[in-house]
């Protein structure tokens, strides 16, 4: 087992301890991959120091549209990201993403940018988690 094989199935195994009875936390545990898009998403929420209402609306849309996530269960979600994400980087998280299918990679680019657009500001600390996300990728 490869370093990141072993740390997504870590987080999968104490995801699946801590939010038992929620459907999307179900969801991201058995998916690391998933923990690792939305985790890059939340940082790309925050790249500027401040998350705007667009950002978050955004956000809230790429979950629940695009992700499949229940709206209801956001609040957990950010909670847990907040209480564990800091044990994750975003070169472990690319790492996960990277080993995914082309289109899947390409949907977190696109959902990414997405969300560094929301303000109508793109800020140049959005552009360098965004570039660095994009040459992580291109080395998996």
């Amino acid at each position: 087992m490869t370093e990141n094989e072993g740390f997504a199935h870590g987080l999968g195994r104490k995801m699946r301890e801590l939010m038992d009875g929620n459907a999307s936390m179900r969801m991201l545990a058995d998916d690391p991959a998933l923990m690792a898009e939305l985790l890059l998403l939340v940082r790309m929420s925050f790249a500027d120091g401040h998350v705007a209402a667009e950002e978050a609306q955004a956000f809230k849309s790429i979950c629940v549209k695009a992700l499949g996530l229940k709206e209801d269960d956001l609040g957990d979600i950010l909670h847990y990201i907040n209480d564990f994400g800091y044990e994750t980087s975003n070169e472990q998280a690319a790492a996960v993403i990277a080993q995914l299918p082309q289109a899947r990679k390409h949907a977190l680019l696109s959902h990414l940018a997405e969300i560094a657009r929301a303000d109508g500001d793109i800020d140049p600390r959005e552009k360098a988690l965004m570039t660095a996300t994009i040459n992580r990728l291109r080395q998996g």
